[in-house]
């Protein structure tokens, strides 16, 4: 069969709304990040706070919300064999699957607030008030989890169909929401003064979370074959619905040996105390922040390499994977100059306290190297998850993890290097990812 090259245009359009619809996220995360670290004398444990419950409900969702991944790989090699009719009943049933998952996760983890803090994160007993603060804001962020999960199912559908234009109106509009909402219900407008602090954070993106559940419901009603609902009357699962459960089984497990890395990274900030528990968190938040950049290529890779395998045009999937990693490299290479020049204000505008803002600057020159190092990794990352090569993924991340990030960072810690050693190790797992998903592809996959 004749190969046809990816144009940047094909890559560009659906690369730059993934870029924003991305980004959208992280800048809730960021801008609940620097309310609540001016707050006052507190500022500090409530930021902590923020970043406990913030980061277990992430975990929560990024564990769960690996349909999204699995739904998107289906829905694109259907969608390149132009036989997208066979799965109609697919993406409803899978919806509903992860609204229950949702429904039962978020229930048990309200129940269990209190042992997730205290045993989980090691959050002290006489620690009272990060503790009361930290499930305060947990409670109401995990009403949001069903919602949150049929959002980013719809979301993997519509990556699937090459389209994240649809993706990036419903994420810009939660984050247009939240931080307007975030102003309101923490500071209060004239003689409206809520003062509701963490809480009103936490309200501001459920409420987030529902806006863009109604616009992707109308989106998907108007623009595509799929009901977002089962019908009952044909109970029958789709045949694909066992792919899709064996794929999101596996990217679960990476999910959780991910996330693991991130448990251990706030465990050791706990033990150096809340001034670094603090810098630590605006440090993820601004890492996630630049994930999102770097991984709106990374999403077309995926969303392209699924149409490519549908056509089994293996010669423009090895020349599409060298674009991204160019491109990728320019977005990494952009946002490293960015930090660059926002180094000197940085801080002040995520701290108002002295010791958490010389923390941050401490360790965020990490950050900014780290940024070409993920741009390499997530491009054969997001490329992998659109072949359905979930397994490989799988395996890769549980060995980045438990042979690379778990050993060396508690060695960094024995030599009492602090948040030093936590983003060492950071950075040594993405490059150990990176590479072995580079070996398989160019073994299994590359053709000149």
């Amino acid at each position: 069969m004749n190969s046809t090259k990816i144009s940047f245009k094909e890559i560009r359009i659906l690369a730059i709304p993934a870029i924003f619809a991305g980004i959208a996220e992280p800048i809730i995360g960021l801008v609940d990040t620097a309310i609540i670290g001016n707050l006052g004398e507190t500022s500090n444990i409530s930021q902590s706070a923020v970043g406990l419950g913030a980061g277990f409900y992430t975990l929560l969702l990024w564990c769960l919300s690996q349909i999204r991944t699995s739904i998107s790989s289906i829905v694109s090699k259907y969608m390149g064999a132009e036989k997208l009719s066979d799965i109609k009943s697919l993406v409803p049933q899978t919806i509903l699957f992860g609204a229950m998952l949702g429904v039962i996760v978020g229930g048990l983890s309200f129940l269990f607030a209190e042992s997730i803090f205290l045993d989980f994160y090691g959050v002290k007993p006489e620690q009272r008030e990060l503790l009361r603060m930290s499930i305060s804001y947990f409670n109401i962020r995990i009403v949001g989890l069903p919602i949150s999960m049929i959002v980013y199912t719809v979301f993997g559908v519509f990556r699937g169909m090459q389209n994240t234009v649809w993706i990036m109106y419903a994420s810009i509009s939660g984050a247009i929401v939240n931080m307007i909402l975030d102003y309101i219900l923490v500071f209060g407008i004239g003689d409206f003064q809520p003062n509701m602090g963490i809480e009103g954070v936490a309200w501001a993106s459920v409420f987030a979370q529902v806006v863009m559940l109604i616009i992707v419901t109308i989106i998907a009603k108007r623009k595509t074959i799929f009901n977002l609902f089962p019908k009952f009357t044909k109970p029958r699962p789709n045949p694909e619905f066992k792919t899709m459960l064996a794929m999101s089984a596996n990217m679960l497990i990476r999910t959780i040996a991910l996330n693991f890395t991130f448990y251990l990274a706030n465990r050791y900030s706990i033990s150096y105390g809340e001034n670094y528990l603090a810098a630590h968190s605006i440090l993820i938040n601004i890492w996630v922040f630049s994930f999102f950049f770097i991984d709106g290529f990374s999403n077309a890779g995926n969303a392209i390499s699924g149409k490519l395998l549908g056509k089994k045009d293996f010669k423009a999937l090895s020349v599409l994977s060298k674009d991204l990693v160019k491109y990728n490299l320019i977005v990494a290479g952009v946002l490293a100059l960015i930090f660059v020049a926002l180094y000197p204000v940085l801080g002040s505008l995520f701290s108002n306290n002295e010791e958490v803002v010389s923390i941050f600057y401490s360790v965020f020159w990490i950050i900014i190297i780290a940024q070409f190092i993920s741009g390499v990794t997530f491009t054969f990352d997001g490329i992998f998850k659109g072949l359905g090569e979930t397994a490989y993924l799988r395996n890769t991340l549980v060995l980045a993890t438990f042979l690379v990030f778990w050993p060396l960072s508690y060695l960094l810690d024995w030599y009492d290097l602090k948040l030093y050693g936590v983003w060492i190790s950071f950075v040594t797992w993405n490059i150990f990812r990176g590479g072995s998903i580079i070996y398989l592809f160019r073994k299994k996959y590359y053709t000149t």
